[in-house]
């Protein structure tokens, strides 16, 4: 019987954004708690968990070693989206990054950084990628950069977790 990660409310929204079967960058991933989440609950079989910090990434490893789906995660450690769609570049992943990904996940930053993520990567506009954000500040500024840059929001929902109130939303190029 696997044990199940329980998400904090925040993590378990944003978790609800995500359609079965979907192949998932999570970038920020820090603890790697949501890759987890969604591999022990079978909503995806294969994940790419990204961050910047190596010591974040060592903390996600720790996780799913911790649950037993190490092997269903791919660990990246890179700036932003580079790992996954500017492979060019010189990163360190535990296996090449896979062009199958079809939703990106970037949660837990300023609403300024994840614009400045996704501007960036200028080729995720090229694909039909699902974007599922949640900005910790500054939405106004995340919402200004998605219009400017012809991305739709499809959807936004608003959560309390531990008496703090987050915007999750759910957006694709146009």
């Amino acid at each position: 019987m696997k044990r199940l990660l329980k998400l904090p409310n925040r993590l378990k929204t944003i978790a609800g954004f995500i359609n079965d079967g979907a192949y998932i960058a999570d970038i920020g991933t820090d603890h790697g708690y949501l890759p987890v989440y969604l591999v022990l609950t079978g909503l995806v079989h294969r994940i790419v968990a990204s961050d910047i910090s190596a010591g974040s990434l060592e903390s996600a490893r720790r996780t799913a070693a911790k649950y037993c789906v190490q092997d269903k995660i791919t660990f990246i450690t890179a700036p932003g989206l580079d790992g996954v769609f500017n492979p060019d570049k010189n990163i360190t992943a535990d296996v090449d990054p896979v062009d199958t990904i079809d939703t990106v996940v970037i949660a837990g930053m300023g609403g300024e950084t994840i614009a400045g993520i996704l501007g960036d990567a200028p080729r995720i506009k090229d694909r039909d990628i699902k974007l599922i954000l949640q900005p910790q500040t500054k939405v106004d500024v995340l919402c200004r950069f998605l219009y400017d840059n012809e991305y739709t929001i499809n959807e936004t929902k608003t959560v309390i977790d531990r008496a703090k109130t987050y915007t999750i939303i759910a957006a694709r190029s146009r």
